[in-house]
């Protein structure tokens, strides 16, 4: 997603499981929320995206450093084309970075899993199934 990313990806998010600290989920959490546009296309607060991507989100809202938080906000507030989804990502990103190399003791704190903030009973747009609703269709495209 960045290289600036990646590298305290590398350095604070363990290979699986939650990080040990604030810093590290914080990255953990962003670093979901753009892999899962950029690889799946799922978006924040629209169709799946509200399973895959909103715990994240809330994380940030709630647990992040303002700066942070703002644009974790903003991703669950407003729907976006993709080349304004894809800004508001860059922003995220860049003020993750600033934020976590200009508080080391982000590094230090203790924190909870972004997926404590998974919702079950969030209401989800199914229209990304919209495609498999026709049994054949299904059929033809999952043939075991």
């Amino acid at each position: 997603m960045n290289k600036v990313l990646n590298e305290l990806f590398n350095e604070l998010v363990p290979a699986s499981g939650k990080a040990e600290s604030l810093a590290g989920e914080i990255v953990r959490a962003v670093s979901r929320i753009g892999y899962r546009f950029f690889n799946d296309g799922d978006r924040v607060n629209q169709g799946y995206g509200k399973e895959t991507c909103n715990p994240a989100a809330r994380f940030l809202s709630q647990k992040a450093p303002e700066a942070i938080a703002i644009r974790a906000d903003r991703l669950l507030a407003s729907r976006m084309n993709d080349e304004e989804y894809e800004k508001a990502l860059d922003e995220l990103v860049q003020t993750t970075y600033d934020v976590i190399t200009a508080h080391p003791e982000l590094r230090q704190q203790e924190t909870g899993d972004m997926w404590d903030w998974y919702d079950e009973n969030e209401d989800r747009d199914d229209s990304w199934d919209d495609e498999y609703e026709d049994e054949e269709y299904a059929e033809e495209e999952y043939e075991y």
